[in-house]
Order: structure tokens, then sequence, then C-alpha cells
């Protein structure tokens, strides 16, 4: 607790009071805990879900989930904390999504693609993410390459009139952002030369 009102987390909390046990009410600073670049937020009911998995794969453990499911939080785009007011170019310009491969992610996080394969099809079953994958591509040179795999959160949570609260489907709508996220990468093909099979 001490660590948390040091560093901007809570605010109006006493030290002593919480050794003694006494009743005292903090603040959440809703500035530290809304999402920033490179930073991702697990709610309770993810991580209450994670840990009920068992996983029939022994090297599969909950440690991977989590880091894998918090790696894709902290790079998914954001606009903005608010969820009303985009236009749809700003929507096509940064859909909300993060995209990688396999070995990419097992690079940064110290795991390796197998793994990481398999614990992107387990997140999907217990429906903390959605994926696609995007087609091979060839390039300049006629050589064919496996291109990015799509992640995008099927929900979304805003801070709203003191509360915490989902957005509604017209809010926010994975789906769609899917469809931005599939037009921007395939728009990226004129940018670093890829050319999609049909």
């Amino acid at each position: 607790m001490d660590w948390f009102f040091e560093n901007g987390y809570i605010i109006d909390f006493d030290k002593e009071k919480y050794i003694q046990n006494t009743f005292q009410s903090s603040l959440i600073n809703m500035e530290k805990m809304n999402p920033k670049n490179n930073f991702g937020i697990l709610y309770d009911f993810e991580v209450e879900e994670i840990n009920k998995y068992q996983s029939p794969y022994k090297p599969l453990n909950k440690s991977i989930l989590f880091l894998l499911l918090s790696y894709i939080k902290a790079f998914t785009w954001i606009r903005t904390n608010e969820s009303s007011g985009h236009s749809e170019k700003s929507k096509k310009n940064k859909p909300e999504i993060f995209y990688s491969q396999f070995q990419s992610i097992a690079a940064f996080i110290g795991s390796d693609r197998k793994m990481i394969a398999k614990a992107t099809e387990v997140l999907e079953q217990l429906g903390l993410i959605k994926t696609h994958r995007m087609p091979r591509y060839k390039d300049s040179n006629d050589n064919w390459h496996t291109d990015d795999i799509i992640y995008i959160c099927p929900y979304r949570y805003i801070w709203r009139n003191n509360q915490i609260i989902q957005c509604t489907k017209e809010e926010y709508n994975y789906e769609k952002e899917l469809e931005y996220g599939i037009l921007f990468l395939r728009t990226q093909n004129y940018v670093s030369k890829k050319f999609y099979q049909d």
C-alpha cells in the first residue's frame, strides 16, 4: 500500500493507520490507472478465467498465459480513453488492434514460437482475445512470407460517472475494429511492397 501511495496509484493514504488496522478511505488515482502506451490492465475476471484453466500440455502454464495477455494489452493501440467521437477515418488509421507474429512475440517475452501459438489458442478459447491470421504474401522478389496475426480484445471497459463500465456494442464493436485492422494491414502493402495472394 505504501508503494502504491509513493508511486501515485492511490491518494490520501496514511501508513500509520494502515499499520494499526484503522479504517481509512483512499482514492485511486484514475490518471495512473488508465492504460497508456506500453501498459496493459488485466481485469479481475480475466485473472479468474486464467487461474481456473488447467492445461493438458504441461509446459504451458498460467504464467505464460498472463504474460501473453499482458503483452497483447500493452501493445494494443488505443485511440483515446473515451469511446465516443471517433471518426471512421481515425478508426481506419488506428484500429484498436495488436498485430505480430508468434516468433516476434516469443523473442520479446522470452518464450518459444510453439508456446506462444498454444497460449494464443487457449486465450481465444477462454474468450479473452480474438485473432485473425493475415494471408501469406509475396514480396517484390516473388518470395512468399507469412504475415502477421491480428489480436483484438472482444470487449472494452471505460471509466464513466465514477465507475468502470463495459462498453455497449455501439460504443465498441470488436468486429468492426477487426475489419479496420485487416484493411489497415492490407494498405501497408503499398509501403512494404507486399502483394497478398487471393
